[in-house]
């Protein structure tokens, strides 16, 4: 009897050593984030933002919500994400706090892939098919004002009418089924890294999806979305072909149909005439 009084006595004290040491612990957590709370210190005094360089720090921060002497732990890390990423030409955003006094923001930037033309202008989009610019007094030929167009270094999309876009925004079309077709393709052709030597996305038939190289002497017929990454794995070698081909001046004229496997139907190599190859002799000696 004495022992289970000593055993109880001793199970008490070792219970209330522990709360002791919880409630210890709390205070000084308590007053640890306290201090950090109150102390100067503990202010953000440093922003810094890398990956952008279509958008502004001053952009960023201002998007964001963010200020220098604000307490860092006050900082809103979710809502100023979802607030930058909001920016037209950001993709993703990253905002981590590193203690004492600094906000480190990552950002990756989207990246314009293609363009449509309107009546005064054109909407660039990204491969997701976001509005990522908008400009106006710029089209095909010459604006209103009779000026010569200067236009984006990406492939053109036709075929496709009635485009409802705002920048920043997922692009919007009455025909969403070819609209999704073009998301496809765009994503597909970034992602394999052909789009950039495109002159022109011809979206006209969802069936026979076709695309042409520059000066649209070359042309490659996708067929539908269907298998689309296997056929334009299958266009790689053609690829790195006319590639090389036009680095020589030599610019490709044929048509590729991937959509039954004519890989090569009637490409056509331009011959050089007899001054040319004369010249070419006579830089080699």
């Amino acid at each position: 009897m004495a022992k289970k009084q000593v055993n109880s006595k001793s199970k008490l004290k070792r219970r209330q050593k522990k709360q002791l040491a919880f409630l210890t612990m709390i205070t000084l957590i308590a007053a640890l984030i306290a201090v950090i709370l109150l102390t100067p210190a503990f202010n953000v005094n440093n922003i810094k933002i890398t990956g952008n360089s279509m958008v502004s720090d001053e952009e960023i921060i201002m998007a964001g919500g963010l200020s220098k002497n604000v307490n860092i732990l006050n900082v809103d890390i979710d809502s100023a994400e979802e607030n930058i990423k909001s920016l037209p030409y950001i993709k993703k955003a990253e905002i981590k706090r590193s203690f004492p006094d600094t906000i480190k923001i990552k950002v990756l930037e989207e990246v314009g892939v293609a363009y449509f033309t309107t009546k005064d202008g054109y909407v660039i989009i990204s491969s997701d098919g976001k509005c990522i610019d908008v400009s106006s007094g710029l089209s095909e030929d010459k604006n209103s004002s009779g000026q010569v167009a200067q236009l984006p270094k990406l492939p053109v999309i036709k075929g496709i009418k009635n485009v409802k876009y705002s920048k920043g925004e997922i692009i919007k079309s009455e025909d969403a089924q070819r609209l999704k077709s073009l998301f496809v393709c765009l994503h597909e052709f970034a992602k394999q890294g052909y789009i950039f030597d495109m002159k022109e996305i011809d979206m006209s038939n969802p069936e026979d999806i076709r695309f042409y190289y520059k000066g649209k002497d070359l042309c490659v017929s996708v067929g539908n979305t269907q298998r689309i990454g296997y056929k334009m794995e299958c266009f790689r070698p053609i690829y790195d072909e006319v590639v090389n081909m036009t680095k020589k001046g030599q610019l490709p004229k044929g048509f590729i149909d991937l959509e039954h496997n004519s890989y090569r139907e009637n490409i056509e190599i331009p011959t050089k005439n007899a001054e040319e190859t004369e010249s070419e002799t006579k830089k080699a000696q």
